[in-house]
């Protein structure tokens, strides 16, 4: 990668990630599809896709109801109507195609972060697809909901497209687990990476098998009936001794720590890198004397807060300049 003071301009940095040979690899398969489709000679060169790709961003930020009002007299807004014409940006949104078949893109050589988190994310859609997904907690209840990697800086990594039930294998280590293996598929292999999940991903075969098979510790929120049979300080006790109690257990077999703190109500981890020392404090709520006091915080639970909100800045990121316009393809809002 490009030391940091050579990175002068947003382009520089865009061009970091988005590669010649991943834009060159555009303009062949478009090219292709409007072939295979309408026997048409498109044409598109890769400077004319580099100001496909600007207006397209240019959009997302001067949003307008539709893609023609761009060009209308009136409310002509110049710097796409003077980069490239209505009907040319019309017909390349109709062919334009990232790959075909079982055709890859080559993936940017980025160098990735030590911190990184998997969680899900919903990318809205309300057209007509097969495996549109409706997930009521989410602020997009409808689209394509994918599994997603992303750094602790927001930049998103990799992306699994969840198609449905059964469109997929599950192994016996289970679905989530599964998702994890894949996604980490692409990460250098004993670079003491650190990944951090949820409870739908944690388990401790998981966190094992990362450790020992890819060198990547992780961290996670577990289910209490994942975490086999390991018995903890009950609900009721710790209650008793207040918040910021704490009990913990250490399996020698997968070293894997398994915590259980109690805040306002009792929360489980796991990890193979980190456990209950050393204690912090942490501000907290306290409804009875209405105001904030300090609780005692282990290391894994700061952790885990610190570390595991990658996937959801990357989503308040994109939220700020989604492209809205619609489009009866669904791969265009992915993309």
């Amino acid at each position: 990668m490009p030391h940091y003071d050579e990175v002068q301009t947003p382009l520089d940095l865009f061009r970091m990630f988005i590669t010649e040979d991943i834009l060159s690899n555009i303009v062949d398969q478009t090219n292709l599809n409007a072939m295979r489709k309408k026997n048409l000679a498109l044409k598109l060169s890769l400077e004319e896709l580099r100001r496909f790709l600007g207006v397209q961003m240019l959009m997302s930020i001067l949003k307008l109801p539709a893609i023609r009002m761009y060009w209308e007299n009136g409310i002509r807004y110049s710097p796409v109507a003077d980069t490239m014409s209505r009907d040319r940006f019309i017909s390349l949104r109709s062919f334009f195609h990232i790959c075909y078949d079982t055709l890859m893109i080559p993936k940017g050589e980025v160098d990735p972060e030590e911190i990184q988190s998997i969680d899900e994310q919903m990318i809205p859609f309300k057209g007509r697809i097969g495996f549109r997904q409706y997930l009521k907690d989410k602020p997009h209840s409808w689209g394509v909901k994918v599994f997603t990697r992303a750094g602790i800086s927001g930049i998103v990594y990799d992306i699994e497209i969840y198609t449905g039930k059964g469109a997929v294998e599950i192994s016996e280590l289970g679905q989530g687990t599964d998702v994890v293996l894949r996604l980490v598929e692409n990460l250098p292999r004993f670079m003491n990476f650190k990944l951090f999940f949820d409870n739908f991903y944690t388990g401790i075969d998981l966190i094992h098998k990362l450790r020992v098979e890819y060198g990547i510790e992780s961290c996670g929120t577990i289910r209490s009936n994942r975490m086999r049979g390991a018995v903890l300080d009950t609900d009721a006790n710790m209650k008793k001794k207040g918040r910021g109690s704490v009990d913990f257990r250490f399996e020698r077999h997968s070293e894997v720590s398994v915590v259980k703190w109690y805040d306002n109500k009792p929360v489980h981890l796991a990890s193979s890198y980190c456990a209950v020392t050393p204690i912090d404090k942490c501000q907290r709520w306290d409804g009875t004397t209405r105001k904030y006091v300090e609780v005692d915080r282990p290391r894994i639970v700061r952790d885990y807060n610190k570390s595991m909100g990658g996937v959801d800045l990357a989503d308040m990121f994109l939220e700020l300049y989604r492209t809205d316009i619609r489009s009866k393809k669904w791969y265009m809002r992915i993309v």
